[in-house]
């Protein structure tokens, strides 16, 4: 967990190990350090560097013998807050200028119409391509257990509380053999106030790659046998794959709703921006 949160500030999990060996160890030359850690203690000297210019570490000297020393926990707590701080002045200073940037911008070129994306992680980035958007309705053919298995339960889960945010609804068909498990990921539950409405495919009609059509853009998901996936940006292509849905859309039947899911998604969708 520590690892992932220095991650944030630009840092390595070989820095969260030296940070957290001396927490628990205390105070120690670097020496040492590389031996309780079995680092090369030219290693050790970058990465204790590295903390000390993020404010994690503390070096003294006694007898000539330079010592080193974690900082309080807290400590992490007020950087993180000020680096959170600083990026939402940056935000501020960059939408002021948003504006007359796009009246700058050339416009005589050719924007990229096909973009490739391989492995669990570049597919996680993809799926945030729809988060770009507001105010939006989008559909979805979506072998849901499958691309649970490649995005993770978290990763949807937070997704699907930020799509709910930007007001993008969507209508999603699964096929009878993959879909989702509502009572358990409570983020798959159909209903109007999360802004979903699913349908199940015929008895025959299967798939195991998904697609997802949305402004000009249509994404296309594998499950993880093949484990890739791809958007085309297409005027054309989206109002196909639009009218096609519209077609297994109207002979799909109905999930049964789970309102209780529905609501208690909602909740949190809700307790969270409040808390804003």
């Amino acid at each position: 967990m520590l690892d992932s949160i220095f991650e944030k500030l630009g840092l390595k999990m070989e820095h969260s190990d030296v940070y957290l060996a001396l927490l628990e160890g205390g105070i120690m030359p670097a020496g040492n350090l590389a031996k309780k850690l079995n680092i090369p203690r030219s290693t050790i000297y970058g990465l204790l560097e590295d903390l000390a210019k993020c404010g994690l570490v503390l070096q003294n000297e006694k007898n000539n013998v330079k010592l080193w020393q974690a900082v309080d926990p807290e400590k992490i707590k007020t950087i993180l807050n000020e680096k959170i701080n600083g990026l939402e002045k940056t935000r501020s200073g960059f939408e002021s200028m948003l504006e007359s940037l796009k009246k700058s911008q050339k416009m005589d070129f050719m924007s990229p119409k096909f973009h490739y994306f391989e492995g669990a992680d570049e597919m996680r980035s993809m799926l945030k391509d729809v988060l770009l958007y507001n105010d939006l309705e989008t559909e979805l053919c979506w072998p849901v257990k499958d691309i649970t298995r490649v995005l993770g339960e978290e990763f949807l889960h937070d997704f699907n509380i930020k799509r709910i945010k930007s007001n993008i609804g969507i209508k999603v068909i699964w096929p009878i053999d993959k879909t989702g498990d509502v009572e358990k990921d409570i983020f798959l539950a159909p209903g109007k106030e999360v802004k979903r409405e699913v349908k199940i495919a015929p008895d025959g009609v299967d798939f195991s790659m998904g697609y997802w059509a949305y402004g000009n853009k249509v994404m296309f998901m594998s499950s993880q046998a093949e484990n890739f996936g791809f958007v085309v940006e297409s005027k054309e292509l989206r109002q196909l794959m639009k009218t096609q849905f519209e077609v297994l859309w109207n002979i799909s039947n109905p999930l049964q709703l789970d309102s209780e899911a529905a609501k208690k998604f909602s909740s949190e969708v809700g307790e969270i921006y409040d808390g804003e």
